[in-house]
């Protein structure tokens, strides 16, 4: 297996460079300068072409590759900065402030919240108090109307979007950034403030496959009566995870079994394999083979599209059709270019998948399968035809996890201990559920055979469930609170790619070269402990309910909470974690009146009355900081500081 074989895989690796370059391009280039560079490196590379054809000279040879490689990644940029809604002139970022109403389109399903109902709506125009302007961008609103929106819907809407607030302290997620790469830059609470005046099919394709959605999601509520089967069912065979219970949804994750509520390749190739135990796409004749596959195509997409086009099916569907396409020919096309091949697809479109989680966790944990699994296998293959299924199972789960731990404990912060044994009851379950749970959905209007493929489905998805739920009750089934940086992630990734490169192709110096690193930065940790160890800080932490108070000295915390478990875990333990403090003693504050007095461990005190920090009794050389985008930046120091929901720190000398 050489790299040179896969041009795709070269392409697609520069074109993400380009992509994760563009924040740098970000504040001082613009369109035209990226244009001029790329038909200059285009021009030279051209030029050089021409010369090396007369002279085949080593040397241009040599820059050839450097140039070509060079333009893929000036294209990645580019296509980045093209598809930034920031770097639209007419996008409601630029005219928030002079919004007095505006005209959108309803652009999804209602999705259920606890004292609302959210939906994600396109701006048409915009009213700044005395005409409409055309505007673009999308809103996530939050109503309280009587009857569901639904997409294609023409609303008038009072009043001004707020742009998603960015997170108030350190390390916290940053859901405006999330959102922004989704294109959802503002977010409006309308109530029942709105008017329907009209109704525009400006997607009908969507528009179709989400009013079939819905259809199919009525019959499985009228269908499938268990209340948490009810759920699985709609998330394992419509991709609607955002009903789920939250009971639910972490029996699933701390078993290690969430990637199969989630339609990604698995479903997809379900389906896929299934008609191939049919008819074999080889026996047939070009023309029917082409009909034959061509309909497969189309079946996919339309599955993708009605499971709404989540970036794993996405990845799956498009991966699939290249292998159709190719096998229309006859021809057995290598799965790494057609993987490589969906990416740089998808990439194009859209740039910004490379930050979403599931294209990620998709990728990295196709690619782990495809590389790693047969590594393991070799390692043994028993002769009992179980066993054998078995272990091949559960080499899938442990490649799937190795390539996609570093990004999913820097999201999710939790480690499922049991994943081999849950996979060994989930993946066979969701093939069962989806074998029955799919003709469900076609058939399901059937009388008699609909409501038999409904039970049989209900049934399957209940034996899952007991069995999910069983590995959750086993002790130690979970490592929560694991934050790692994404220094780690890069570190982790170089780590097992140069391990992987090894086995494949053994070599003494590059495995000299990994010992050095490897041992190199292992070494640094130390440097790194005693670095911080003597630092002393006292963190205040922004939030809109509740307090939190920390006092670091070197790795000892002693700290005051008065908040909710969830604004703990989300808001003030991703920074206690980045500190690594080890020891965890209380950091004592006494109720004075309307004044919080809290007292430092090696004395001194703080004043906090009515959202305002007295430090009169802090020295004058601690130095006052606030977390503002992103960042710790030094304040003067005031006698008074009004907090406003930001995160404050003193750091001692």
């Amino acid at each position: 297996m050489r790299f040179d074989e896969f041009p795709f895989l070269r392409y697609v690796i520069f074109f993400v460079l380009g992509i994760l370059l563009y924040p740098a391009f970000l504040d001082f280039i613009s369109t035209r300068w990226i244009k001029l560079a790329l038909l200059t490196v285009f021009l030279m590379y051209l030029i050089l072409m021409l010369v090396n054809h007369r002279s085949r000279s080593n040397n241009i040879r040599a820059v050839l590759p450097i140039l070509a490689y060079s333009q893929i990644i000036l294209f990645g940029v580019l296509f980045t900065f093209e598809r930034d809604i920031g770097k639209k002139p007419h996008h409601i970022m630029h005219l928030d402030k002079n919004i007095k109403g505006y005209l959108a389109l309803v652009l999804a399903n209602d999705e259920e919240k606890p004292n609302s109902f959210a939906n994600t709506v396109s701006v048409k125009a915009v009213y700044d108090g005395e005409k409409l302007v055309a505007s673009k961008g999308e809103i996530l609103i939050y109503h309280r109307a009587q009857s569901k929106l639904e997409p294609g819907e023409l609303l008038w809407i009072p009043g001004s979007p707020q742009a998603i607030s960015k997170p108030n302290n350190p390390f916290e997620f940053d859901y405006a950034k999330f959102m922004l790469r989704q294109q959802i830059s503002h977010q409006h609470f309308i109530a029942d403030k709105f008017e329907t005046i009209g109704f525009v099919k400006e997607i009908p394709i969507s528009a179709f496959f989400m009013k079939l959605r819905g259809g199919i999601m009525e019959q499985i509520d009228s269908m499938i009566l268990d209340h948490q089967a009810n759920q699985i069912a709609k998330a394992l065979l419509l991709g609607q995870k955002k009903s789920l219970d939250k009971e639910v949804s972490e029996a699933y994750a701390t078993a290690g079994a969430m990637h199969v509520l989630a339609v990604s390749g698995l479903h997809v190739g379900i389906i896929y394999g299934f008609f191939f135990m049919f008819v074999k796409p080889y026996r047939l004749s070009v023309v029917k083979r082409a009909i034959y596959l061509s309909g497969l195509i189309l079946l996919i997409w339309s599955y993708a599209m009605l499971t709404g086009m989540s970036p794993s099916v996405m990845r799956a569907a498009t991966m699939f059709s290249i292998m159709a396409l190719a096998q229309m020919k006859s021809r057995s096309p290598s799965i790494f270019n057609a993987i490589a091949l969906s990416a740089f697809i998808l990439l194009l479109f859209d740039p910004f998948l490379i930050y979403a989680v599931g294209f990620q966790l998709s990728y990295a944990a196709l690619f782990g399968i495809l590389i790693i699994q047969p590594i393991l296998v070799r390692l043994w293959l028993p002769k009992n035809s179980i066993l054998e299924y078995a272990w091949q199972i559960s080499t899938v789960g442990i490649a799937a996890q190795l390539a996609t731990f570093p990004i999913s404990v820097y999201y999710f912060q939790v480690f499922p201990v049991y994943f081999i044994l849950s996979n060994l009851v989930a993946i066979p379950g969701a093939f069962l559920i989806m074998s029955f749970g799919v003709p469900f959905m076609l058939l399901s209007k059937i009388p008699f055979l609909g409501a038999g493929l409904a039970w049989i489905s209900e049934k399957l998805i209940i034996m899952v469930n007991t069995l999910i739920f069983w590995v959750q009750d086993l002790p130690f089934s979970r490592i929560s609170e694991i934050y790692v940086s994404s220094k780690f992630v890069w570190f982790y990734v170089l780590v097992l790619g140069a391990i992987l490169i090894l086995i494949y192709y053994p070599n003494r110096k590059l495995l000299y070269a990994l010992t050095a690193f490897v041992t190199g930065l292992i070494l640094l940790r130390p440097l790194e402990f005693l670095f911080n160890s003597g630092q002393k800080q006292l963190v205040f932490y922004g939030l809109e309910k509740g307090m939190s108070i920390d006092y670091f000295d070197g790795r000892n915390l002693f700290s005051f909470d008065d908040l909710s478990d969830s604004d703990k875990m989300f808001k003030v333990q991703p920074y206690r974690a980045r500190l690594k403090a080890s020891i965890n003693y209380p950091l004592y504050a006494f109720h004075l009146g309307d004044t919080l007095l809290v007292l430092l461990p090696e004395g001194g005190a703080v004043q906090l009355a009515k959202s305002e920090l007295n430090f009169e009794g802090i020295g004058r050389t601690a130095k006052l900081l606030s977390w503002d985008n992103g960042k710790w930046n030094e304040v003067s120091r005031e006698s008074n500081i009004a907090v406003n929901g930001n995160a404050y720190k003193l750091v001692f000398d």
